[in-house]
């Protein structure tokens, strides 16, 4: 019978432990997505192309910021701690703007599916419907901050950790 409570109570720390670590990481990308959201909306607002934002920036903050804390813990975001800082922001980079590119395709591809039924059609409509501008802005702008969360990380490794967060939000 205690055996069960100390398994929660092990649980709620090991949780608690996750959530004080993804917290600073899941608000940059929230305010970073939120804002790349909205400039693509005032951008296509001529055009009246609808974009949904609150719903994209919240997952795909929560889904960065687990992805960016994975990937340290990683046997290959341990060994790029060998190598110079650009060499590891670069890496990181590249891999995180390939995989938005890849799930970009994969969401678009999910949805004409569900939505036909059929792999050709899926295909056909994707390739129809695709406004390529908008979907490489929105990979090429989430690339740029993968890039810059990458960076201050780098930074803030090498002031010390905390040192970032009191450089801009502790009074001089």
């Amino acid at each position: 019978m205690s055996a069960m409570p100390q398994k929660l109570a092990a649980s709620g720390k090991c949780l608690h432990r996750e959530f004080v670590a993804a917290w600073p990481v899941f608000l940059f990308f929230l305010v970073a997505f939120l804002l790349q959201l909205l400039l693509i909306k005032l951008a296509v607002a001529q055009f009246f192309i609808p974009v949904t934002v609150l719903s994209k920036a919240v997952v795909g903050a929560l889904l960065a910021a687990k992805a960016v804390l994975i990937l340290d813990e990683t046997r290959v975001g341990r060994s790029l701690e060998h190598y110079r800082p650009v060499i590891a922001v670069a890496v990181k980079t590249l891999l995180y703007g390939f995989g938005t590119l890849l799930l970009g395709y994969l969401e678009r591809f999910l949805e004409a599916l569900h939505q036909f039924g059929s792999f050709d059609e899926a295909v056909r409509d994707m390739i129809d419907q695709a406004n390529l501008y908008r979907f490489f802005a929105w990979v090429l702008g989430t690339t740029f901050i993968f890039a810059i969360y990458f960076v201050l990380s780098e930074i803030n490794e090498y002031m010390g950790q905390g040192a970032l967060r009191a450089l801009f939000f502790e009074r001089p």
